[in-house]
């Protein structure tokens, strides 16, 4: 089974800019605009299960048409889970224009942000910047693209659903009692601790990811402050906005008919119509947690062009701290400790801001990328510039 929970870590952060390979029957798309994404879903059109009962996607659409808010679970590196989405918000757009989409990707502080990015006052390059996306939430960014640009085009808001990453971490470090009160103020006076079955999987997945490091009471606290920050962000739209429709986007340990964001949302309106959904292959069927399935096809986007190196935080720049060999960085004679500050002329202060310029170049395409060497017997650091063939 797919992880489908983050782990909050509890050890420095390093990225490594490389790329997993997918399936090998994977079907590769490259959708340019939202029209050739619109095109496509026109005939994308996946079986939905019902218990042990299969169903067209038109008759699931007419079950949820009656439903005030439609959670779909993801796994969050898989875009045939982000094209099942958006084809879901489509229809029922369609159903009803008065539609909110709320989504676990960005934070809640952020929310002026992707205002902004919506009103077209910022571009998309902008709202990774701001939102500092490749720091917080990593996953390549075309699998979402296509869903804010259908947000964009259709003036629809986008809700940004979770909590403060710099809250949840000291949590996994500390536990909750270490937020001051300001801290504490910023997420929900209440924080219901999981049970029962939901309660298991989590001691299941701490103990199959976390190698022993933290607790698993803080582990499960930073889960349920997620689940419920999400969940009170749904019911703020909702009450707010008394004739609209909300879709939520989140991760699938997140979207359970019996607990976590859903059971969150039923305990605050209690007489909300919901229902829940996750996207799943044919080998993970037997799923009775959620109220309908999506039968899916692995969907996989061109790969971009990787330097092949793990790259740690500096200040106003990204340091080398390990060469993969043989990659293109490793090929080009970059090194261990080398300062990268430019990528054909744009200054790099950040991962997040080297991993964006990456995203634009596909793989034999060159860059010239700009370099701080460390210091040697006391001399300044010296810069260099490198033309980089990307793999």
């Amino acid at each position: 089974m797919t992880l489908r929970y983050r782990i909050t870590s509890l050890l420095a952060l390093c990225f490594l800019i490389s790329v997993t390979s997918p399936p090998v029957q994977a079907t590769t798309l490259e959708h340019r605009n939202l029209a050739e994404v619109n095109t496509f879903l026109d005939g994308w059109k996946p079986v939905a299960i019902d218990g042990n009962k299969q169903i067209s996607f038109l008759e699931l659409m007419q079950r949820l048409q009656s439903k005030r808010v439609v959670f779909v679970g993801e796994t969050h590196d898989r875009y045939d889970h982000h094209m099942n989405q958006l084809l879901i918000l489509r229809a029922m757009h369609r159903q009803n224009p008065n539609i909110g989409i709320g989504v676990e990707w960005f934070q809640q502080s952020f929310q002026p942000v992707i205002n902004n990015y919506l009103a077209d006052k910022i571009s998309e390059d902008q709202l990774l910047e701001q939102t500092n996306y490749y720091n917080r939430w990593r996953y390549d960014f075309r699998m979402l693209r296509p869903i804010l640009e259908y947000a964009k085009a259709n003036k629809l808001p986008v809700i940004a659903l979770n909590a403060p990453a710099e809250l949840t971490s000291k949590v996994g470090m500390q536990g909750l009692d270490s937020l001051t009160k300001a801290e504490r103020a910023q997420l929900p006076a209440e924080i219901t601790p999981a049970v029962g079955s939901y309660l298991n999987k989590l001691r299941q997945v701490f103990a199959d990811h976390a190698h022993g490091h933290g607790q698993f009471e803080n582990f499960a606290m930073v889960q349920r402050i997620w689940d419920e920050t999400m969940a009170a962000n749904i019911v703020n739209f909702l009450q707010a906005n008394e004739k609209s429709r909300m879709v939520v986007f989140a991760g699938s340990g997140h979207v359970s008919a019996k607990a976590a964001i859903p059971n969150d949302v039923g305990r605050r309106l209690p007489k909300i119509s919901k229902a829940t959904l996750h996207s799943v292959d044919v080998r993970e069927r037997l799923n009775d947690e959620v109220d309908y399935q999506l039968l899916t096809q692995f969907l996989s986007l061109p790969p971009t062009g990787k330097l092949g190196a793990w790259l740690v935080p500096a200040n106003n720049g990204v340091t080398i701290g390990k060469l993969v060999p043989n990659s293109a960085a490793d090929k080009a004679g970059l090194h261990e400790g080398d300062k990268i500050i430019s990528v054909n002329g744009k200054d790099i202060e950040s991962v997040g801001d080297l991993y964006t310029c990456l995203a634009k170049y596909k793989p034999g395409e060159k860059i010239k990328l700009g370099v701080k060497q460390p210091n040697l017997k006391g001399q300044p650091p010296r810069k260099v510039f490198y033309t980089i063939k990307l793999q």
